[in-house]
């Protein structure tokens, strides 16, 4: 569902270029050009976030971000200047951040606030904190932001949250705490997952001057010391978010092919071998099929590579409806791999007799270019734990379909 915005701002040039921002990251943006507007809205529609200019005609004193916090909307101000008594006025509402309208490079920074608030509902974050006050307030700011909260009073029952929810990213730890230190914490912690994997972010209220230099050590990525104040809070756990999502988006495009966004034969490789170790352990057979476009080179040669591109594209996008849990890549050209896991040959068979009938039949309607095509599929099972080995025998059978006349399954 698309996220809803309201921007209140008086001025059309600047709430226009607000309006363009949001809609630029996938917001439904509303503007209203008063107090009296932005209440009007509010009755009437469900608004994820807000952007709120602080003085406004018939809201002088920052009236309007009250109206908007005290409505349970995130709320971004954006402000003129900022002198300290307006920021007073500013940080006693519980609100996203605040941005002055002084340069370009504000609404630079509106954006990325904008674009994080939307991720972070996705971002989960463990809270370990043997204090109910402390944990309820880190707790607390990060809502504000959207982040998903869960909490641990210890290390203990940090590291079976962690087992139980993988998807956590970042945990926030104290240093004193009964039983296991903070970084003690780090240490197990890091013992499990790498850094590029999760984020920790020490704290402590300790005057010690090496507290901050053993959560460092102990594999911490940030420190701050209690009590810290809530922007440089953000600014500490925004950072290593977004580190974590930049790896994250070096590593699946290091791994995935840059036409199909399947993985990619280094990917495939590293993969494999990884799961033919673990059968070979447990000394279970293995599947695996070689797929090939039938004369892909005249579709190039009649179509041009534009429409050869497309046949690409939306053959991978198929790939999904058929092998799911199952490791799918472009080895280059028009040449895909399937490796089954945990799948009988009875049913992988199937599965791929499936595919290529479905291709057969409504290729044409895959691509703009309407170009009808056909698969070769050469399928291997067996007690075979060389990805080398295995996809050489699958490619004898590929070969045996094409020279079979092409569009079939040789197993």
């Amino acid at each position: 569902m698309t996220k809803r915005i309201l921007i209140i701002e008086d001025t059309p040039t600047i709430a226009r270029v607000q309006k363009h921002i949001a809609e630029k990251i996938g917001y439904q943006a509303d503007i209203a050009g008063s107090l009296a507007a932005a209440k009007h809205l509010i009755t009437s529609h469900t608004y994820f976030c807000a952007v709120v200019d602080f003085i406004l005609p018939d809201a002088p004193k920052g009236e309007a971000v009250g109206c908007t916090v005290n409505a349970d909307i995130a709320t971004i101000v954006m402000t003129g200047s900022i002198d300290e008594q307006t920021r007073s006025a500013v940080e006693k509402h519980a609100i996203v951040d605040y941005i002055t309208k002084e340069n370009k490079q504000a609404f630079h920074y509106l954006e990325k606030q904008l674009y994080r608030l939307s991720r972070n509902e996705h971002v989960d974050i463990l809270v370990v904190e043997d204090t109910l006050s402390t944990r309820q307030h880190i707790c607390h700011l990060l809502s504000r932001h959207k982040y998903q909260i869960k909490q641990a009073k210890g290390g203990s029952e940090a590291l079976q949250i962690l087992a139980a929810h993988p998807e956590i990213s970042v945990i926030i730890t104290d240093h004193e705490m009964p039983n296991m230190r903070g970084d003690e914490l780090c240490i197990e912690i890091r013992r499990l997952y790498n850094n590029d994997e999760k984020a920790i972010i020490g704290i402590s209220g300790s005057n010690s001057l090496h507290i901050s230099t053993r959560f460092l050590k102990s594999g911490a990525n940030d420190f701050l010391r209690k009590p810290f104040n809530s922007e440089e809070f953000y600014c500490r756990l925004s950072q290593n978010v977004d580190m974590l999502e930049h790896i994250k988006t070096i590593r699946l495009q290091a791994n995935s092919d840059y036409l199909t966004k399947l993985p990619n034969r280094r990917h495939f490789f590293e993969q494999a071998d990884k799961q033919l170790k673990k059968y070979h352990a447990a000394d279970t057979s293995v599947s695996l099929a070689m797929i090939d476009i039938d004369h892909f080179k005249a579709i190039n040669d009649n179509y041009g590579h534009d429409a050869g591109d497309d046949v690409l594209i939306s053959l991978s996008a198929c790939f999904s409806d058929y092998f799911t849990d199952t490791l799918i890549a472009r080895l280059g050209g028009e040449e895909f791999v399937v490796f089954f896991a945990d799948t009988p040959p009875t049913k992988a068979k199937q599965q791929l007799e499936m595919f290529r009938l479905h291709i057969a039949k409504q290729s044409p309607e895959l691509t703009k270019y309407a170009i009808p095509f056909t698969l070769s599929i050469g399928y291997q099972h067996g007690p075979i734990y060389d990805i080398d080995t295995l996809i050489h025998q699958a490619d004898v059978k590929l070969y045996q379909a094409k020279q079979a006349g092409r569009n079939r399954v040789i197993d």
